[in-house]
């Protein structure tokens, strides 16, 4: 029933309908009381559908639960988890499987999180977007962005790595490395990534005169 109520949640969000999101996130909480990810997507249908002192009440209500293990809590019945915690471990894995519109739906959640000022929530939904869509840059963009706002520097580092990684071209992807890289004081590390930037962007202006005290204050 879960899995059958998570894609029906899915499609309905990908046409925007936002009435029957509501619906069926209203559904999984009946079956699953206080459920996170439930709970979560409620506020989006809220927040989607302009009612925002609504969104701010449901997100208001989610808590920072551990990460789920899936594989482990949502297949056995031996881990000593009551029937709610494994209810909502399978939710989290259904939300969470490969699929582009549920990745979007994360997207947006954080991004709707990070509207309302609430960064550390916002975190955990762009992790969840790209688990359902991994190679997903948008979600790596916006998690490095989020977690260097929050100073997690290996959060945002992986983020960014991975960006590189898929676009070695990307100038937000060497930006960011180059300002967690400054936090860190780690400056020739940090100067050679603003380099980089400066150099995709067509800025070779400087490049030879871009000094320790830029990298620690003024370049961009």
């Amino acid at each position: 029933m879960i899995s059958t109520l998570v894609e029906l949640l899915s499609n309905f969000y990908a046409r925007n309908d936002f009435t029957n999101v509501e619906a069926i996130a209203r559904s999984l909480l009946a079956a699953i009381p206080n459920d996170q990810v439930s709970l979560q997507f409620l506020g989006l249908a809220y927040y989607r559908s302009g009612r925002i002192k609504d969104a701010i009440n449901i997100f208001d209500k989610v808590v920072h639960r551990r990460k789920p293990q899936p594989e482990l809590e949502a297949k056995h019945n031996d881990t000593g988890l009551s029937h709610g915690d494994l209810a909502a471990a399978v939710c989290y894995q259904e939300a969470t499987r490969l699929n582009p519109n549920l990745s979007q739906a994360w997207l947006d959640l954080g991004s709707t999180l990070l509207a309302l000022d609430k960064h550390e929530q916002a975190i955990p939904a762009f992790r969840s977007a790209l688990i359902a869509q991994p190679e997903s840059t948008q979600a790596m963009l916006a998690l490095g962005q989020t977690a260097l706002h929050v100073a997690d520097l290996a959060t945002a580092e992986d983020a960014f790595t991975r960006l590189r990684e898929l676009q070695p071209n990307n100038i937000e992807a060497y930006r960011g490395l180059g300002r967690i890289y400054r936090k860190r004081r780690d400056f020739a590390t940090a100067r050679a990534c603003f380099v980089r930037v400066r150099m995709l962007q067509g800025n070779r202006i400087g490049i030879e005169n871009l000094t320790r005290r830029d990298c620690s204050g003024h370049a961009r």
